[in-house]
């Protein structure tokens, strides 16, 4: 898993990329920003050979469940974490039970993992704030990169004081994301998406585990460190 960084070190787009063969690779990016990520890369192919375009010829599917070794079955396990399962370049094994999207989605939010311009608003938040140093996202060993001077800082001193947590919520919220999330009158963080009655919030430390207003829609979110966090 990887993204690209804007100059001041926020995340512009989550991606995950595959290795095709010795000659090209497949990076798989939200479809509704496919675009705009061609369009980035492309200001940095300045006198490479290399040819990036969109693909819309290799269909993309997530498995997960509870027999791994059915569901690894010419997949590729998910970059970001085991319990994410595997994912397929082309249409997977039949013998697999069918999900819907929002059953994907429901399964990766309570693990507490962002994905997409849904979750990830380009320019906005860190890398750590969405917790890509332990989804394998971030290198501390690498050379340069986009954004690499601030993500080495807040690595080394240790800064981070809020990231991103699955969270539940007392009812489904119809309104524009982010909303601010707060305890009495101290920010404790923001709602970025919602799913139903679960979502992704980035919240401070301090604040997890507690029932949390919602803007001023009479929501309330409660907000856990997921269990597979570094201890």
């Amino acid at each position: 898993s990887s993204g690209i960084n804007a100059e001041y070190g926020r995340i512009m787009f989550d991606n995950i990329v595959y290795w095709k063969d010795d000659s090209a690779f497949y990076i798989e990016v939200d479809s509704s920003a496919a675009a705009g990520f061609v369009k980035s890369l492309s200001v940095y192919n300045i006198r490479s050979r290399a040819k990036i375009s969109i693909c819309d010829s290799v269909p993309i599917f997530a498995s997960f469940g509870e027999h791994p070794q059915q569901l690894s079955k010419g997949g590729i396990q998910d970059p970001r974490l085991e319990e994410l399962g595997y994912r397929y370049l082309g249409n997977p094994p039949e013998n697999l039970t069918h999900a819907s999207i929002d059953e994907y989605h429901r399964h990766r939010v309570l693990l507490g993992i962002s994905e997409g311009v849904k979750d990830i608003a380009s320019g906005k938040d860190f890398p750590f704030e969405h917790n890509l140093d332990y989804l394998g996202g971030v290198s501390f060993t690498k050379g340069c990169y986009i954004g690499q001077e601030l993500t080495a800082r807040t690595h080394h001193v240790g800064e981070t004081r809020k990231r991103l947590v699955p969270v539940s919520l007392s009812r489904i919220v119809d309104q524009d994301m982010p909303l601010r999330l707060s305890a009495g009158k101290r920010g404790a963080g923001k709602l970025l998406s919602v799913y139903g009655d679960v979502g992704l919030a980035v919240i401070r430390f301090p604040f997890l585990d507690m029932p949390l207003a919602v803007g001023d829609t009479g929501v309330t979110a409660v907000g856990s460190a997921p269990a597979w966090w570094p201890s």
